[in-house]
């Protein structure tokens, strides 16, 4: 088990990457189409997939999901489930220049191929660092002389993984409200619905309060309303991480800016799976261990505890107030140096649902290179 545990929120809620979800396109300048395609992956059904193009944006309708984007920008819009009844839940990727499979280079490999008699030349799509070989990936795009894509196949370690063949293709006029992504799509108030709740019977609520933490010039803050926290980590490089949770309902905000604070991914949803999130991620209960230590932060008492105990590669511990209050969070592993936040301030206030909502750039749609 490899992850951090705020990156892991939002890993682990992102469900699709721009790369993925889009066609592959050589330039912005493409004509207007609906191009039909059969999709065969290795593992799962044979299926459908209708890509619509307008202006440089596309409309991928695809089993059970719907993915607007801009290949060009490469910014992918995808939502699950029901579109009709709130777009829940919807992942908002963007690959930016220290993405994992951005696009780094395009190889003309000098095959052709015909598909529904259309013509198409064969490009390799490098998304990865060609100096690593792991997980041995090929991408592969077969794409007609107007730049339209119309097969695609991916390669691990040489087997084939999953292909796409067209089945037909129409250059005909698409209206811009085809590809255009709701109006609504960030307003905040139909992801997060702060209805005070009670708690259960004879459960204790645990009371509100509001800290900032620091480590190496990396600030964290966290806010608790039960059953609300909001947890926001902002480090000098400009990364940043945010998570918005309510542990009862399962209602969830997730981000993350990369270095330089380029917006990269934002994920929504109205109805998640409700609990604890690191017992999600694990797939099991997670009920956190005493370590037999105890220590003090701005003059309070806190005890040592094991957050994730019997989980490989993980070194997640928290010194908690008696109230459940963090004031220090250790957080690394074999996969990464150890965090070390500590409170530097702390106040117990009954919090206003205002104060959990994620900050106003996160939702700015230019922030995203989404028009309107």
């Amino acid at each position: 088990m490899r992850f951090s545990i705020m990156v892991g929120l939002v890993i682990a809620s992102s469900m699709a990457r721009a790369g993925d979800n889009l066609p592959y396109s050589p330039s912005a300048d493409v004509p207007d189409y609906v191009a039909t395609m059969t999709v065969q992956p290795l593992v799962g059904p044979t299926h459908t997939r209708i890509v619509t193009h307008h202006g440089g944006w596309v409309r991928v309708e695809e089993m059970q999901a719907t993915t607007y984007g801009n290949p060009a920008k490469q910014i992918s819009v995808t939502f699950r489930g029901d579109s009709q009844t709130g777009y829940s839940p919807v992942s908002i990727s963007r690959e930016t220049s220290t993405s994992y499979e951005r696009i780094r280079g395009v190889i003309e490999t000098g095959q052709t191929q015909t598909h529904d008699s259309e013509r198409c030349d064969v490009r390799e799509i490098q998304r990865r660092d060609p100096d690593r070989s792991e997980p041995g990936l090929k991408w592969l795009s077969c794409v007609t002389a107007d730049g339209i894509e119309i097969a695609t196949e991916v390669f691990v370690n040489g087997s084939p993984f999953r292909q796409s063949t067209l089945v037909k293709l129409e250059r005909r006029p698409v209206s811009a409200e085809e590809v255009a992504l709701p109006a609504k799509l960030l307003a905040v108030a139909q992801w997060l619905h702060f209805d005070d709740q009670p708690a259960a019977t004879g459960v204790k609520r645990p009371p509100d309060f509001a800290m900032r933490m620091q480590w190496k010039g990396a600030v964290r803050v966290m806010r608790r309303h039960d059953p609300w926290i909001y947890d926001e980590a902002a480090y000098p490089d400009g990364r940043r991480y945010l998570s918005i949770r309510n542990a009862r309902t399962g209602q969830e905000l997730s981000f993350r800016a990369a270095k330089g604070g380029a917006f990269e991914n934002l994920f929504l949803c109205q109805k998640c799976q409700p609990g604890d999130m690191l017992s999600i991620l694990l797939g099991r209960d997670v009920i956190p261990e005493s370590i037999g230590r105890r220590d003090s932060v701005l003059g309070e008492a806190c005890e040592w505890f094991d957050m994730a105990p019997r989980t490989v590669d993980v070194d997640h511990s928290q010194c908690l107030t008696p109230d459940k209050i963090p004031l220090e969070i250790g957080i690394g592993g074999a996969w990464a140096p150890r965090e070390e936040f500590v409170a530097d301030e702390i106040q117990r206030r009954d919090l206003k649902p205002e104060e959990i909502l994620p900050p106003a750039d996160v939702l700015t749609r230019s922030n995203w290179d989404i028009p309107g």
